[in-house]
């Protein structure tokens, strides 16, 4: 019995020593291994400084210098949907499509800020595709996986975004935020992460050169491409809470993107996709999300955007559809021709 209790009373002790030491460790490991500052972040709300991705200021005199009358902002959802040949074919100007796979309301924020508006174009709509609630979730795809992505259309400060997002987060992450600030945690994380990542690859070859091919077919054999076709949507339909409008809009970038665009003179038509229909019918919508919906388009068109949901339209049936809420490719042409149809007063 006492041996027994000697263990538990040595490995609690260990436990409580471990709990000590390790915060006075990690910045003294920090301090001594550290190669240089890294820069602060746009989003000091959300993590700590890191490196980032380079501003894509390309993407400003592009626009320039196509002049497009309609810019089609989105994720993959605007990707597998719409044929910009098609739609120049049907409406006679250029089109200029910025999108970004696994991208959410932050990044097409960000792209009608930094790109669209900072080019000075005047394109007769914006149009800027969604799924259900994305446009009130600011935090839809501002992960870790996701988040690079960002830096792409955000400047070296994005203040506003950042006062979105922390109205977003609770007190645990700021606890947790200000830890890592005092310690420095997430710098450790990245560090070992970088050198246990490495490691297998540095047992098995000893060339830098091989090790960074293995590191290059490795990512190229797992991408999305050689991935299984699935049915399932990547992301599912919630109920109750999660399709509270009135709780979210003002913490969301929502009421940003429709100010600057009436700054800007800009007219915004937002476009809600279908999501998968069965065989037979569209994809059910909960009364909740029925009531989403329709607080969500009378709050944007008083505010002098338009909005059309794409949810019901008979045209878009099932053979239609690829992977999840993915549209075919051979469907884009028809899908555009429809969309053209459908909003065709506004592509006058």
């Amino acid at each position: 019995m006492f041996p027994a209790r000697a263990h538990a009373i040595a490995g609690l002790s260990a436990l409580i020593l471990i709990t000590l030491v390790v915060p006075v460790v990690i910045p003294i490991a920090n301090a001594r291994h550290a190669a240089r500052a890294l820069p602060a972040t746009y989003l000091p709300a959300l993590e700590g400084p890191r490196e980032r991705a380079q501003f894509a200021e390309f993407r400003i005199s592009d626009l320039r210098l196509l002049q497009p009358g309609y810019v089609v902002i989105g994720d993959s959802m605007a990707g597998t949907r719409v044929d910009e040949r098609r739609l120049v074919e049907l409406t006679g100007v250029q089109v200029a499509p910025l999108l970004q796979p696994a991208s959410g309301s932050a990044f097409w924020y960000l792209a009608l800020k930094n790109w669209v508006i900072a080019s000075g174009i005047r394109p007769r709509m914006v149009l800027i595709f969604f799924r259900d609630t994305n446009l009130t979730d600011v935090m839809f795809r501002l992960d870790e996986q996701f988040r690079w992505a960002l830096d792409l259309a955000a400047l070296d400060r994005e203040d506003e975004l950042n006062a979105v997002v922390a109205r977003r987060l609770g007190l645990l992450h700021r606890a947790h935020r200000l830890v890592d600030w005092i310690v420095g945690t997430e710098q450790a994380r990245q560090r070992v992460e970088a050198v246990v990542t490495a490691w297998p690859a540095g047992v098995m070859m000893s060339s830098r050169r091989r090790q960074a091919e293995f590191f290059t077919g490795m990512n190229e054999r797992l991408g999305l491409d050689h991935l299984r076709k699935m049915e399932a949507a990547d992301i599912q339909i919630g109920e109750g809470p999660a399709f509270d409008f009135a709780g979210d809009v003002e913490a969301s970038v929502l009421p940003l993107m429709l100010r600057d665009a009436a700054r800007a003179g800009l007219t915004i038509c937002f476009v809600r996709v279908q999501r998968r229909p069965t065989a037979n019918r569209p994809p059910a919508q909960s009364p909740a999300l029925r009531r989403y919906v329709d607080e969500l388009r009378a709050y944007v068109t008083a505010r002098g955007a338009l909005f059309h949901d794409d949810t019901g339209d008979p045209a878009l049936t099932i053979d239609m559809y690829e992977d999840g809420d993915h549209l075919a490719r051979h469907a884009r042409r028809r899908y555009t021709e429809n969309l053209y149809n459908r909003l065709r007063p506004h592509f006058q």
